[in-house]
């Protein structure tokens, strides 16, 4: 146990011997010491924090999800023109955050669990990462690699560092293995279900590597004033999936993309003991984060626009406007 750990614990310790409560201790696991308080049905714990992994992976799933969705639904709702998403590139840059963020989950708890410092991977790239959660779970890398979902990973790598980055000169890119756009910040909806389907790919590859632990992750779905919890891999093949398909036929279009994900399942590592990782969900937030919502319907941002239109001459049927970049001098 690290030494803020145990000043935790003794803190902790001396409030019960205060308070007349007894204890017992136990060894829970490495670098955990469960605390046995004798007050009926409760359990506490007290946990060196570094003996935990912050999982940030589903957040952003979330968010490249509904992203994606909004985006399908321009193309839907196109009028006159085909609408391509105005959050496109931003719903490929989630996406693939979602990708990293799950295998360095992956890669942490594998480190914790092996004793492996994971500052031996902080800095590496991407691939050294995915290699990473191979060596410290002591899994055959080998069928992954050969099952296509790499190749395509490689090309989503690209196409988002030519959207972070900006490099591009104007010249067309070969992706070969993937439908991205050969103009990365031209992307639109076909690029954001070309990424959705790599995640998705990545996540199924990984799901069952730890044990007990099923990783793909979950989308919350609201419906009328409750919610639930759906996995990825669900929302893809009844929603995401069909929802481009029948927006692309609707206005009579097409796409090579594939639409059938790479379906490729890793082994659980064995390593790890089963019930030596616990998930846990903190379902409510602090008390000091507990802002109640005003409930009143308003147009603050629709009456700010109609007000900078009104300031604005829009004469597009008689002269085509474009924007204005040269300063007159």
């Amino acid at each position: 146990m690290k030494n803020h750990g145990f000043g935790k614990l003794v803190t902790f310790l001396n409030q019960l011997e205060q308070e007349k409560i007894s204890y017992t201790l136990a060894h829970h696991r490495d670098e955990t010491i469960m605390v046995n308080v004798a007050v009926p049905s409760e359990r506490w714990e007290v946990e060196d924090p570094s003996s935990r992994v912050l999982l940030t992976y589903p957040n952003f799933a979330i968010k490249a999800f509904y992203l994606s969705c909004q985006n399908l639904e321009l193309l839907e709702h196109s009028k006159e023109a085909i609408n391509q998403g105005n959050t496109c590139s931003t719903a490929v840059a989630l996406w693939f955050l979602t990708c990293e963020s799950y295998i360095n989950a992956i890669l942490k708890a594998g480190c914790l669990q092996s004793s492996t410092p994971f500052s031996n991977y902080r800095g590496r790239d991407f691939k050294a990462r995915i290699n990473g959660v191979f060596d410290v779970l002591k899994l055959v890398k080998e069928d992954f690699y050969k099952s296509g979902i790499y190749p395509k990973l490689q090309e989503f790598m690209e196409f988002r560092n030519e959207i972070f980055h900006d490099r591009s000169l104007g010249d067309e890119r070969n992706f070969s293995k993937t439908s991205f756009s050969p103009i990365p910040f031209l992307c639109n909806q076909v690029d954001v279900v070309q990424a959705t389907i790599i995640v998705l790919e990545l996540c199924t590859a990984f799901r069952r590597v730890l044990p007990n632990c099923d990783l793909m992750p979950d989308i919350f779905v609201e419906s009328n004033s409750s919610f639930c919890f759906i996995k990825f891999d669900n929302m893809y093949s009844n929603l995401i999936r069909p929802f481009f398909g029948q927006a692309l036929a609707k206005h009579a279009l097409s796409s090579d993309l594939l639409l059938e994900p790479i379906v490729f399942t890793l082994p659980c590592t064995k390593i790890i003991s089963k019930g030596s990782i616990k998930v846990i969900n903190k379902a409510l937030p602090d008390s000091k984060f507990n802002f109640k919502a005003n409930s009143n319907n308003t147009t603050i941002g629709t009456n700010l626009m109609n007000c900078v239109r009104k300031n604005i001459s829009f004469n597009t049927s008689n002269q085509f406007q474009l924007p204005n970049y040269m300063s007159i001098t």
